[in-house]
């Protein structure tokens, strides 16, 4: 008797050695074109989502707004809360009642001293589109290392 066993798992590693068929690729191509089909779709249903959220936001945001203009009509439509805006907003007081009005007695009002403005003209002796063209240069050299000569010229 031959023992075959030897040669069962010599042709088992020879299988598992051999390069993937054509199934395997053919389940590779699909699973790479199923994932870019899907990938766009799960992006835009994360956009979305997110969307949905900030719209959410500002649906409770308008929501607490309507809340709080309800609430102020309300206010307003009470005479007593009129009465009180009308004495504190306006100065308006009830028939037979003194206003007063207190001032800060504790400052001292300074004089206005008029100041001085001169009338006469004066004209300018320098060209305003040199002074432009320089300007311009300097900040163009603003960020450059001095050069040695420069320097020397620069210290008196």
């Amino acid at each position: 008797m031959t023992d075959r066993r030897p040669n069962t798992t010599a042709s088992a590693r020879r299988r598992s050695m051999r390069r993937p068929g054509l199934g395997s690729l053919i389940i590779l191509g699909a699973i790479v074109v199923g994932v870019g089909l899907v990938t766009p779709s799960i992006n835009q249903l994360i956009e979305q989502q997110v969307r949905i959220s900030e719209l959410r936001q500002d649906i409770d945001e308008a929501n607490q707004q309507t809340q709080a203009l309800r609430t102020e009509q309300r206010r307003w439509s009470d005479p007593a809360y009129i009465r009180s805006q009308a004495r504190g907003r306006l100065l308006f007081v009830n028939p037979g009642d003194t206003s007063y009005t207190v001032l800060d007695s504790g400052k001292q009002i300074a004089m206005r001293v008029p100041i001085e403005v001169s009338v006469e003209q004066h004209t300018t002796t320098t060209d305003s589109n040199a002074l432009y063209l320089d300007s311009l240069i300097r900040a163009a050299k603003a960020d450059e290392q001095p050069q040695d000569d420069q320097a020397d010229q620069e210290k008196p």
